[in-house]
């Protein structure tokens, strides 16, 4: 069959597959997402792939493309890391209704994500993005992979921003 020619090709390469990625998006956790949509793409794809390097080489087309489908949404809706948006950090304007406007996002994004996201991925948006922890040391926490940990965040960052441009932003 096909799909396991793309499937262990792809998994070979993802080294520098999240390499190209990350030189492109600019960075290694939008790199890891870019890695998980480009492979989605692939498998609806799999039945094309006759050869090994046809999979090498629609692998590495799709995590371009995925890429810079990704750096284009970034731009288009510039991201605010969530760092700037706590209680606790400090206003980098002068102007207190700036600073006040972050703390209900912030607020909001909060609620947002209990209301909307499973208890495991919750638990690891939390540990990871509010909390600061490591990939691996919430992968010992839960009893799970880094990987698994990165896969969840990824979901969770995505479903929360989708239902906040929904809500607050159209």
């Amino acid at each position: 069959m096909n799909q396991p020619i793309l499937t262990s090709t792809f998994i070979r390469f993802r080294d520098r597959l999240r390499r190209v990625a990350a030189g492109i998006v600019g960075n290694e956790e939008e790199a890891e997402d870019v890695i998980q949509d480009a492979f989605c793409r692939l498998w609806s794809r799999h039945p094309e792939v006759e050869t090994e390097i046809h999979a090498i080489r629609l692998s590495v087309t799709t995590v371009k493309n995925s890429a810079i489908d990704a750096l284009r949404r970034s731009n288009a809706r510039p991201n605010v890391a969530i760092e700037t948006l706590s209680p606790g950090a400090e206003p980098t304007a002068d102007d207190s209704s700036e600073a006040e406007e972050r703390e209900r996002t912030y607020e909001a994004v909060i609620s947002l994500s209990r209301k909307v996201l499973t208890e495991r991925q919750y638990e690891v948006f939390h540990l990871h993005d509010i909390e600061g922890i490591g990939y691996a040391e919430i992968a010992e926490r839960i009893d799970a992979t880094p990987e698994y940990v990165r896969v969840t965040l990824s979901r969770a960052r995505k479903t929360i921003r989708e239902i906040y441009r929904k809500q607050y932003i159209s």
